[in-house]
C-alpha cells in the first residue's frame, strides 16, 4: 500500500517525495501535486550506493528553494532513474529560469552532485533529467572486487588496479606490464621495475634500456648504466663504482676517483 507523499514547504516552494519514496514515473499521475512544478529525475551509477538526496535551486527573479533531504530518513539504497517532484508556489512567469542543485548522499556525505537550468511554464509541471557524477574520487566502493574509480566500482587492470574496492591506482606504463590478481602492479611475475638499476619492463623482465639490470654500484639513467651519486658510496671510475679507498683511486659520494700523491686516508681523502 502507498503511503501519503512526504512534502517540505520552504517560502511557498514544496518539495515533494513522490509516494513516500522516490520512484519511477508511475505515481506522475497519482494526483500528489499540481500546478507549476519541476518533475527531477536523477540518474547516477548504482555503486555509488546513494541513500538520499539534497535538493535546491533559484528561479530568475524569485525566492530560492530549499534545501531539502529527501527522504528524510535513509532506509534503503536508491535506484539511479528514481523522480522527485517540486511544487512551485503559484504566479511563476512564463519562461523564466530555474536553476536546480541536486546532491547525492551516502552515510550523510555528499558523494555525487549534479545541477541542471529549465526553462518554467506557469500551471505546468516541467521535466528535468540530471546525471550526479562523482563529486570526488572515493577512497572505498563497498561490494566491489575490483577497485574504487570516482565513486565508481571499476574492473582491475594496469590502468586502474586494485581490489576489494580499495582507491585504484594507475601501474606505470615504463615499469610494469600488469595488474596481478593481488591488485598490484607488476612486472611479469616480478614485482614492479622500481630499483636504481632498471628503468624500463620489457616482456616481464626488469631491465636497464635493452640490456639486464645494471651492476652493483651502478644506476641506470636513460637506458644506461651509469656510477652515479645515488648508486655510489665509494668513487667513480668512469661508470665503475671503486671501494674508493686505494691511493690511485681515492674518493666517496660517488664523486670522481683521484689519484693521491702519497696515500689515501681513512676518510678517503687524498694526502
Amino acid at each position: 500500500m502507498m503511503r501519503a507523499p512526504e512534502t517540505a514547504t520552504r517560502g511557498g516552494w514544496k518539495l515533494v517525495l513522490v509516494c513516500a519514496v522516490l520512484l519511477l514515473g508511475a505515481c506522475r499521475d497519482s494526483g500528489t501535486a499540481s500546478g507549476t512544478a519541476l518533475y527531477v529525475t536523477t540518474e547516477f551509477d548504482p555503486t555509488l550506493l546513494l541513500t538520499q538526496v539534497r535538493v535546491w535551486g533559484e528561479v530568475q527573479e524569485g525566492a530560492p528553494f530549499g534545501p531539502h533531504v529527501l527522504p528524510e530518513q535513509p532506509v534503503r539504497v536508491l535506484s539511479s532513474g528514481e523522480s522527485l517532484r517540486v511544487l512551485l508556489e503559484d504566479g511563476v512567469t512564463n519562461g523564466v529560469h530555474a536553476k536546480v542543485y541536486v546532491e547525492g548522499l551516502r552515510d550523510g556525505n555528499v558523494v555525487a552532485q549534479g545541477e541542471s537550468t529549465v526553462q518554467l511554464r506557469d500551471g505546468y509541471e516541467v521535466d528535468v533529467k540530471m546525471r550526479l557524477e562523482a563529486s570526488s574520487p572515493d577512497t572505498f566502493c563497498l561490494g566491489c572486487s575490483g577497485c574504487c574509480k570516482d565513486g565508481v566500482c571499476t574492473p582491475s587492470s594496469r590502468t586502474a588496479c586494485g581490489t576489494g574496492g580499495n582507491t585504484c591506482v594507475t601501474c606505470d606504463p615504463q615499469r610494469t606490464d600488469s595488474c596481478d590478481a593481488r591488485g598490484v602492479c607488476v612486472c611479469g611475475s616480478n614485482p614492479a621495475c622500481s630499483d636504481l638499476t632498471v628503468d624500463r619492463c620489457v616482456g616481464g623482465q626488469c631491465k636497464c634500456g635493452s640490456s639486464g639490470p645494471c651492476a652493483q654500484g651502478q644506476e641506470c639513467v636513460d637506458g644506461t648504466c651509469r656510477c652515479t651519486t645515488n648508486s655510489c658510496s665509494g668513487c667513480c671510475s668512469g661508470n665503475t663504482c671503486e671501494p674508493g679507498n686505494a691511493k690511485d683511486k681515492c674518493g666517496k659520494d660517488g664523486g670522481a676517483c683521484r689519484k693521491c700523491s702519497k696515500s689515501c686516508n681513512a676518510d678517503r681523502s687524498c694526502t
